[in-house]
């Protein structure tokens, strides 16, 4: 049996009674000394005759006095340290289940000296657990950027690289550095990247079509879905060998070409059975093709640019890469946005494992992007590769919507490291779902009863088990904000956590938006429009 996590573990109550009580007697012993002069053959008296004037002499009375209050601020301090966070009633004690202690405590309890750890929420994460990936869940404005920043700052300061799917691009504003690089088909500053720079054999076409085109999370969409990965495999494979795998090429034959031309083009390989068949069932195919393709329009080519290969920058590369959009682009990149997410989990778990070297995919907003196929992967499977995965999210079931319960429960799984921010009242099923998994213990209570007689009432008392969550769901959603409940991997206990805001400086720009035909003004534009009127007539 454990003491357990009551509002207050008071286990130590006598020995904070007993260092008062040393303190105050330490104290007036000193006084006692340094006013009188006690031969030692007359100490015992000497010291009784102090005592009979204590009350009467400030010297003997006012340092003792010191010496309580002293002893009193040392109490509160443990007080605090001892204060555990939970908000249910006193127990005798704690049969099973989860502790909950401090904050204070919890750094204590994760604290490796002469190490250099990463931070979450502001604790220490013991090493063993690192590798056992990292969620933070809350609504906006709780909190989590605060968390994910302290993150980002702790794995740099020790080296390590980073990739940051950054909304705005706010992390990069602050911890951007010479020689980072930057997907964003909108910023002046992006790579040249295309999804030809990835492959190396003829079978990585079948893995990089699942990240172009991802898997539906309801049977009716995947069925179209997989069909269209086919063609896209098919597609990228002839374009590779014919020596025209680029970007423009892929988006022509994937959404521009007609349906004949396209059956002409992938004659003799796996998809050319699906131009055999209803008009309707073609179609539904090209219909997911624009969807996921068509973003990929967006990557430009500037004359000079070396391309940028996210699987060579993963096994050798420096700095760190930042993916980044406005959210008036979102819609436009989504796809392309996903596509990048899961190239980079695809090629971490085909690197080398004894060459691996810690890298950290950090996700903002997960739930508002595409389904990532591989990030199911990474997160099951990347450990060995060193490979760590930080996921902000909102809501539980945006995210279950997004990936299908099931695959958002193993995601969810995976990340043994979690955190929790103010929800939203309204959000009852977040909730819900982070206190069943911050855990419930059983606990031993008194019970005291009241029965009547002929006498008069009578007072009995029993001993009751009592199973009960740690944290309630009201609990939860009304936290106020940087303030959180954490639970690390194992059997590290919970804690609440209260953070501190940490105002960053701005290094750089968040966001440079090229100039190119896709972000010229549509106002502008209209004055070079074509007069299609005009030119019909002549034709």
């Amino acid at each position: 049996m454990s003491a357990g996590q009551k509002r207050r573990d008071d286990r130590n109550n006598a020995a904070l009674f007993f260092l008062i009580i040393v303190i105050a007697a330490a104290m007036w012993v000193y006084a006692v000394n340094m006013t009188f002069s006690i031969p030692k053959e007359k100490i015992a008296a000497g010291y009784f005759y102090a005592l009979l004037a204590t009350l009467t002499d400030i010297k003997l009375w006012l340092p003792p006095l010191f010496g309580i209050v002293f002893g009193m601020i040392v109490a509160v301090q443990f007080y605090i340290y001892y204060k555990t966070g939970f908000n249910g009633g006193d127990f005798i004690s704690k049969l099973r289940g989860p502790d909950m202690v401090s904050a204070a405590r919890l750094k204590d309890i994760t604290k490796e000296y002469w190490k250099k750890q990463l931070s979450f929420m502001g604790i220490p994460v013991p090493t063993s657990k690192e590798n056992q990936h990292y969620a933070v869940a809350g609504s906006t404005g709780t909190g989590k950027s605060q968390a994910i920043s302290a993150y980002i700052e702790s794995a740099h300061a020790r080296g390590d690289q980073t990739v940051c799917v950054d909304p705005n691009g706010g992390f990069m504003e602050k911890f951007w550095k010479e020689g980072d690089f930057i997907l964003n088909p909108f910023d002046a500053r992006t790579q040249s990247w295309s999804i030809f720079n990835e492959i190396k054999t003829a079978y990585d076409v079948e893995q990089y079509a699942v990240s172009m085109i991802p898997k539906s999370p309801t049977t009716e969409g995947e069925q179209w879905n997989a069909m269209a990965r086919t063609i896209v495999a098919e597609v990228m494979l002839k374009l590779v060998r014919v020596r025209e795998g680029t970007t423009e090429k892929l988006v022509y034959w994937l959404v521009e070409a007609t349906n004949e031309q396209l059956q002409k083009m992938l004659a003799g390989t796996s998809a050319a059975g699906m131009f055999h068949g209803a008009e309707e069932t073609l179609g539904s195919v090209r219909a997911v093709l624009t969807r996921y393709v068509v973003p990929h329009k967006f990557l430009s080519v500037e004359p000079g640019q070396e391309s940028f290969s996210i699987r060579k920058w993963l096994e050798s590369g420096t700095g760190n890469l930042w993916i980044t959009w406005r959210e008036d682009m979102l819609e436009a990149t989504k796809p392309l946005i996903s596509c990048w997410i899961d190239v980079i989990c695809a090629s971490s778990l085909s690197s080398n494992v004894e060459a691996a070297k810690d890298m950290h995919l950090i996700i903002d907003e997960l739930d508002s992007l595409s389904k990532l196929n591989y990030l199911i992967q990474a997160a099951t499977k990347g450990r060995k590769h060193l490979f760590k995965i930080f996921a902000g999210f909102q809501s539980l079931a945006q995210l279950d919507e997004t990936n299908g319960k099931n695959d958002a429960l193993t995601l969810r799984n995976s990340l043994r490291n979690f955190g929790c921010l103010g929800v939203s009242e309204g959000d009852t099923f977040t909730t819900e779902e982070v206190s069943k998994g911050l855990g419930e213990h059983e606990v031993l209570r008194k019970k005291i009863s009241l029965s009547g007689g002929t006498m008069g009432a009578k007072a009995g008392s029993s001993i009751e088990t009592n199973s009960e969550r740690l944290v309630k769901p009201s609990e939860i959603s009304g936290l106020p904000d940087l303030c959180g409940y954490l639970k690390l991997a194992g059997d590290i206990p919970v804690a609440r956590i209260q953070m501190k805001h940490k105002k960053r400086v701005s290094v750089t720009e968040p966001m440079i938006i090229i100039k190119n035909k896709w972000t010229t003004d549509l106002t502008t534009a209209a004055k070079n429009r074509l007069k299609f009127g005009v030119a019909s007539a002549v034709i």
